[in-house]
């Protein structure tokens, strides 16, 4: 799953409407180059691909500031349902990896509260099933001839799926006892 692909589609519905420039200057505020591995010239390739896949469409251009015309787009409804998926998707599924949480964490707050919550505890199960099939319980011993290297590694992958279990499980419960701000929240506050 694609970093990119969540960040830009959910500046550009977060903003209504955005031009490359723009969508760059927000995630590079965001110190997305760190945490997505966000380079600069994926972020117009990403606006190419998404036009060309009619998740974004161009709505007007502007002038560049002392460069070539800007081309502004907006979410397209495919866009938009694309965006969610793709947000729901990498909170729930592991193997998604982690800069597509990291991107969709970035997002959480256009969803539901208790909606993040509920895909959170997926996420936990997902998790639990992961870890059943990579750690062993303890002093089961491997008589596969697996290298001890091997056997090393498998527990650094049980002990970061453990780490990322507790964190979504304090997560959720946090989100559910009212930490964050969610769009709902505003919206409900009107």
């Amino acid at each position: 799953m694609s970093a990119i692909r969540i960040l830009v589609l959910g500046v550009v519905h977060g903003s209504g409407q955005s031009h490359g420039y723009q969508v760059r200057r927000e995630l590079l505020s965001w110190r997305a180059d760190a945490w997505a591995k966000v380079a600069p010239g994926s972020i117009y390739q990403a606006l190419r691909t998404l036009t060309k896949h009619g998740l974004l469409e161009p709505v007007a251009t502007e002038a560049g500031a002392g460069g070539p015309e800007r081309t502004v787009y907006r979410i397209t409804p495919d866009g938009e349902t694309e965006f969610f998926h793709l947000v729901r998707l990498a909170i729930t599924d592991p193997a998604a990896g982690a800069e597509a949480l990291n991107a969709a964490f970035a997002f959480l707050h256009m969803l539901p509260r208790t909606e993040v919550a509920d895909l959170l505890g997926y996420r936990v199960r997902a998790l639990w099933a992961r870890l059943v099939e990579v750690d062993p319980p303890p002093g089961e011993a491997t008589e596969d001839g697996t290298p001890p290297q091997v056997e090393a590694l498998g527990r650094l992958y049980g002990a970061q799926i453990r780490a990322d279990i507790e964190w979504s499980l304090d997560l959720a419960s946090r989100i559910r006892d009212g930490a964050y701000r969610f769009t709902e929240d505003v919206t409900n506050q009107a």
